[in-house]
């Protein structure tokens, strides 16, 4: 069974599968196969594992290209069910092959889950060999790493859900002394990443595919890409190019055609910045005893602040807001108009977004339609996502208290209705940023009068940015998930993953995997507060060059105060103006330098000599060597 660089095996009596490619053999290893069946029980549903090769019918079809499995007779909860599954291994190319998983003749919402296939590992144990993870900003995991154990030993435990911070990419990789394989989930909406260990004391990953609307659906699949040489850079770029192939990929110039309305805030810092906060009895982050609202500056003090800057020599900004409707941050979404009273109401934001046009710095306002809050003047329950059972989910922990998640279906209705309203009113907004919607996976609904699936849902939150797009907006959201990076213009942060997130320590050996793919098509900011996401002793602006990206700006200093039971920056007093030109010299070399990188590839990342000491190529020739040690960066 030969084509090309490829063979495919398949064991039996056991279900392993094995790849060769050029005589490197890569076998099934860590957690096996399996199906989750489940049955109605009552309201709710039960369910059960079963190992996939548990079937008591089974038959092997073999081309010359390609291993097909099917498997029947399942039983659980007593019965047998009807319901086949169709596993196909494929050699799709020379270096490339697929695998696939699809079930036939489901009948009710008897699947729940598959996971398939089983993790590849090399079969030979090698001088050097590691795992390429996607969570977060991405991490390399050589065999036998012991620092931060317990972290990863956690991520053997539950599945991580793709379009999360568990995993910005739907992309995974392994190295064996050079030999490299790329897994591409080329199904990835209904996907969850599931590691485990295996041998060689390696951590090996592959994928959870939950049912849609009930039902496996539709054919799930994982494209495979094998080199001779590589490393986490050769992955990276597999996907890059498996995108721009499947005409996915989508440039920031791309995006500036567009909209040229991208362009004002190349070159500039953010100023994330609240206004008002308050939280309701029901939250999480409650305090009795404690203070749980704070204004923490009027439109108005805002609006001269701003004018201190342009003053003191900032000449460009990019202004992140919260907390400026009726009742403050994260309350009262979909709808959270009018703006807050105490900080001037309509006229006050109007100030606000005047003076920021004239200064030339781009107002942007936070906001949010998937927490859907009951005691937001819109709540309707019936508009709510509703779950197989019927039940709706919930949540108290954020400052407006209890809410459950708007079906995406809707969200576009309430967009339309707050920028609607705020331009009757003069507001000038030049950006929106619409909260967690790029770092969620989508939200599956039930309700046959306006039922939608995970993949649906992610195209329904797309709707909202393009129509603000089409409008002129800068579009930003929380973190560079995959699904929504085409349709915004810049995130929030896109740290590396470390326990605890605040000054932690690293989970595995950080790499700007995800800048790796996407550093040309999407704006990310470093440095947001107290090491976020930066591994503890390193300093975020060395990353920030690292990836030409854009920095965050402290004109408050950087002093913690507590609302409820949560430390929250203190964004009231400036610093003095000495202090702010110092903090304006601190941004403008990293400013620069992403003016200067930001529509160019960065086409590889490398360790030189230690883990410490790294280095960037950019695609018009730019290098930024990072001392970790010191703390420095340098360009050439």
């Amino acid at each position: 069974m030969k084509k090309s660089n490829l063979k495919l095996k398949i064991n039996e009596i056991t279900g392993d599968y094995e790849v060769i490619h050029n005589g490197f053999s890569w076998i099934s290893d860590g957690r096996k196969p399996y199906i989750i069946i489940r049955k109605k029980a009552g309201k709710k549903y039960v369910s059960t594992y079963r190992p996939l090769y548990s079937a008591l019918k089974k038959s092997f079809t073999y081309t010359a290209d390609s291993i097909i499995t099917t498997f029947s007779g399942y039983i659980a909860f007593g019965k047998m069910y009807d319901f086949k599954i169709i596993l196909t291994a494929k050699i799709t190319g020379n270096d490339t092959c697929e695998f696939s998983i699809k079930a036939e003749n489901e009948i009710g919402y008897d699947i729940q889950a598959v996971y398939f296939p089983a993790p590849f590992n090399s079969k030979k144990k090698g001088s050097y060999s590691y795992h390429i993870d996607p969570m977060r900003q991405g991490f390399i995991l050589p065999d036998g790493y012991k620092n931060n154990f317990i972290s990863t030993f956690a991520y053997t435990k539950y599945l991580r859900k793709l379009n999360t911070g568990d995993a910005y990419l739907p992309l995974w990789g392994r190295v064996c002394d050079g030999h490299t394989f790329s897994a591409i989930i080329e199904t990835p909406y209904d996907a969850c990443m599931f590691s485990s260990f295996g041998r060689h004391k390696a951590f090996v990953n592959s994928v959870h595919f939950s049912s849609s609307l009930g039902k496996l659906s539709y054919e799930r699949k994982i494209r495979f890409i094998f080199h001779e040489k590589g490393d986490y850079n050769t992955v990276a770029k597999d996907y890059r190019n498996y995108l721009i192939e499947t005409n996915q990929f989508v440039t920031l110039d791309d995006k500036i055609s567009k909209n040229p309305n991208i362009k004002n805030i190349i070159g500039a810092p953010v100023l994330h910045h609240k206004i008002y906060s308050k939280i309701n009895e029901k939250s999480n982050f409650y305090d009795k005893n404690g203070i749980n609202e704070i204004l923490y500056a009027t439109f108005y003090e805002r609006a001269k602040q701003l004018e201190k800057f342009k003053e003191l020599g900032l000449e460009r900004l990019y202004i992140h807001t919260d907390g400026w409707g009726k009742n403050g941050y994260d309350n009262d979404h979909p709808y959270i108009l009018p703006p807050c009273e105490a900080a001037g109401g309509y006229a006050g934001l109007k100030t606000l977004a005047d003076t920021s046009r004239k200064l030339g710095y781009v107002f942007a306002l936070h906001d949010q339609y998937r927490d859907y809050y009951y005691s937001s003047p819109v709540f309707d329950e019936s508009k709510a996502v509703t779950k197989i059972d019927g039940s709706h989910p919930y949540c108290s922990i954020w400052d407006g208290g209890e809410h459950t998640f708007l079906c995406s279906s809707f969200a576009i209705d309430y967009v339309k209705r707050t920028y609607d309203e705020l331009a009757k009113h003069n507001i000038d907004v030049q950006g929106a940023y619409l909260d967690v919607f790029s770092i969620m996976q989508g939200d599956e609904c039930f309700n046959e009068s306006h039922k939608i699936s995970r993949e649906e849902s992610i195209e329904a939150r797309s709707k909202c940015f393009d129509y603000l797009n089409e409008k002129g907006f800068v579009m930003s959201s929380e973190e560079p998930g995959f699904a929504l990076t085409n349709h915004i213009a810049l995130v929030h942060h896109g740290p590396f993953h470390a326990r605890p997130l605040e000054n932690g320590e690293p989970v595995g050996i950080p790499i700007p995997f995800q800048n790796l793919v996407f550093h040309d098509c999407l704006i990310v900011p470093w440095n947001r507060f107290n090491n976020w996401g930066i591994p503890k002793g390193e300093d975020g602006d060395v990353y920030c060059a690292l990836c030409a990206g854009m920095p965050y700006l402290h004109p408050f200093g950087t002093g913690m105060s507590k609302i409820g039971t949560d430390n929250r920056t203190a964004d009231t007093e400036l610093l003095s103006d000495n202090d702010l030109i110092k903090e304006f010299s601190r941004i403008k070399p990293l400013c620069d330098l992403q003016s200067r990188l930001y529509n160019k590839e960065m086409v590889k990342h490398e360790f030189i000599g230690s883990y410490k000491i790294q280095k960037a190529t950019y695609s018009d020739g730019t290098t930024v060597t990072i001392d970790l040690n010191n703390n420095t960066y340098k360009v050439n």
